[in-house]
């Protein structure tokens, strides 16, 4: 391989040499100052570079043939190891698999030989048995005789007692029914008044957590012809569902018991007039208005327990301005 290459490098120098002597003899016509020698000269030392490198390469490649060389001897030596321990390692299990084998022979043996005991010694059980419990069954027979004629007459004896048992039962059931629905009465009575009871606590405790409240304002200044102030501008409500009906009539009626607190200011042009806060038709609180100035805002306030359907009303017989006219009326308790 490196004589082939070498020959091949020879052949392009000599190429290159030929083509350069004749681009010298064309141009040296032309070109005085080149001259003949000193191309070849530079030919020459370019020749003995490329065959330096060749050289070099040429070294390198031997020196890759003896690594390649020593890897491969060193593969060999891995196999051959490789190989002898495989083979040990066979050998090995052979003596294992023949050493198990003679364990498992000898082992079937020593089975065969123990069935073979407890066989015999299971026949000779069942014959030592078969007598003992031919000669037992006799005795044993006479001995059940005996006790079946001591039950019958226990048995009989029984059932005179059973038969005494079973009126007995039949009395203690009748009472015991007779009590059971005396219980169950009262247990139902007892159940209906809880019921009733917890019905009754659970509806107040809902009625004191429910609040109620209304905010209102007279509309139109005028005198009502029943006396009763109507506040229809509603500017805040809460748990009320009758608000129209209040609206309408003036009458707040009462939907959830409890402690109601209820606060007006009238705001009137008559001097020296009377007005009422009034429950079911009753009077509860009273007020006038002034008697020096020709307008005034007179305040009426009071605290009443209120039942379901009860009315609570603003009553007032003279003229009612709209301006500062209003009511408040809120669930305490």
């Amino acid at each position: 391989m490196a004589k082939m290459m070498l020959f091949r490098v020879l052949a392009i120098c000599v190429s290159i040499i030929v083509s350069g002597s004749s681009s010298v003899g064309s141009d040296s016509e032309s070109l005085l100052t080149c001259s003949k020698f000193h191309f070849e000269e530079k030919v020459l030392e370019k020749l003995v570079r490329f065959e330096h490198l060749m050289e070099i390469n040429e070294e390198k490649m031997n020196k890759w043939e003896v690594k390649l060389e020593s890897l491969s001897s060193k593969i060999d030596e891995q196999m051959k190891r490789w190989e002898d321990t495989f083979l040990s390692k066979l050998d090995n299990m052979d003596e294992a698999v023949n050493e198990t084998e003679a364990f498992v022979k000898s082992v079937r043996d020593i089975q065969l030989q123990e069935q073979s005991r407890i066989n015999n010694s299971y026949h000779e059980s069942v014959e030592h048995f078969k007598d003992r419990s031919k000669n037992e069954s006799e005795m044993y027979g006479q001995q059940i005789n005996a006790m079946l004629e001591s039950m019958s007459s226990k048995i009989e004896e029984v059932g005179v007692a059973e038969k005494k048992r079973g009126s007995s039962m039949e009395l203690m059931q009748y009472t015991f029914q007779q009590d059971q629905r005396r219980f169950n009465q009262s247990f139902d009575l007892f159940l209906e008044n809880t019921k009733l009871h917890a019905n009754k606590t659970i509806n107040e405790l809902f009625a004191k957590q429910q609040r109620v409240a209304v905010t209102a304002c007279v509309s139109s200044g005028r005198i009502f012809p029943d006396n009763v102030v109507r506040f229809s501008t509603v500017n805040f409500h809460v748990g009320i569902d009758n608000l129209d009906t209040f609206k309408s009539s003036g009458k707040f009626v009462c939907e959830i018991p409890g402690l109601y607190y209820i606060s007006a200011h009238i705001y009137t042009r008559t001097q020296g007039q009377v007005f009422y806060v009034k429950k079911n038709s009753v009077i509860i609180a009273s007020s006038a208005s002034d008697s020096d100035s020709t307008y005034s805002t007179n305040p009426i306030s009071a605290v009443v327990e209120l039942q379901l359907k009860d009315t609570l009303y603003v009553n007032a017989g003279h003229s009612i301005l709209a301006t500062y006219s209003c009511l408040s009326i809120m669930k305490v308790i």
